[in-house]
């Protein structure tokens, strides 16, 4: 027992001593090497980073639109259009009364694709540029079809679609495939909605990264 004592005694000893004089050593050490901070080289090793950083500072919206901004140019339009089922399809030759407008104003969609003679999209209907108390059932359809129409492939990436908004100044485009054949219809809308809102699910947290539609808008 007494030689415990004596070497609990001198462990004590020894620590207060080497807890003084350590600080005083310091500066005969030789300089310790820094490492340098993780800098990621690929869109991978970004991705990791990212999964690694705690919820509490990257919430799952602030996630979102960061998976947004990194797969814009990638994520292909079939992804967020609303489906051509979901398309109300007017003709030249209808007339809009007010019985037509209020189905169309219930649908819940603005612009709706009038066809000609051939079943060809020869214009849209704007219903938000139509003065309900203006149209009678004789008014005809064509006088308030804008012959602006425009398309994009469902190939074509969110960043593509965005250049068409822009070069066209339009906030509707017509979604077709490669044989022209009509596959649904994409607005600025349900664009802006993916980049800033909460459209793509939380793909950082998915083992590989392909960011998914959560839910569509429909516009």
């Amino acid at each position: 027992m007494a030689n415990q004592s004596k070497q609990s005694f001198f462990y004590k000893l020894m620590a207060k001593f080497v807890a003084k004089i350590d600080p005083k050593l310091e500066k005969y050490r030789p300089p310790k090497k820094k490492e340098p901070p993780f800098t990621p080289k690929t869109e991978e090793e970004l991705i990791g980073v990212i999964k690694r950083t705690p919820k509490t500072l990257l919430d799952a919206q602030t996630r979102n639109l960061l998976a947004s901004a990194i797969a814009f140019d990638k994520i292909a339009v079939s992804v967020i259009m609303s489906p051509k089922h979901e398309m109300e399809f007017l003709h030249e030759t209808d007339f809009l009364g007010p019985l037509t407008f209020d189905k169309l104003y219930k649908s819940g969609a603005t612009r709706f694709p009038i066809l000609d003679q051939d079943d060809q999209v020869c214009g849209i209907l704007n219903t938000d540029k139509v003065d309900p108390l203006a149209i009678t059932e004789e008014t005809p359809i064509t006088k308030y079809m804008s012959t602006d129409v425009f398309f994009v492939r469902t190939d074509y990436t969110l960043e593509m679609l965005l250049a068409t908004f822009l070069r066209t100044e339009s906030s509707y485009c017509i979604v077709i495939d490669r044989d022209e054949k009509i596959k649904g219809y994409i607005t600025l809308d349900t664009l802006m909605y993916v980049l800033f809102g909460r459209e793509i699910a939380d793909s950082f947290d998915n083992d590989s990264f392909a960011p998914a539609v959560a839910k569509r808008v429909r516009k």
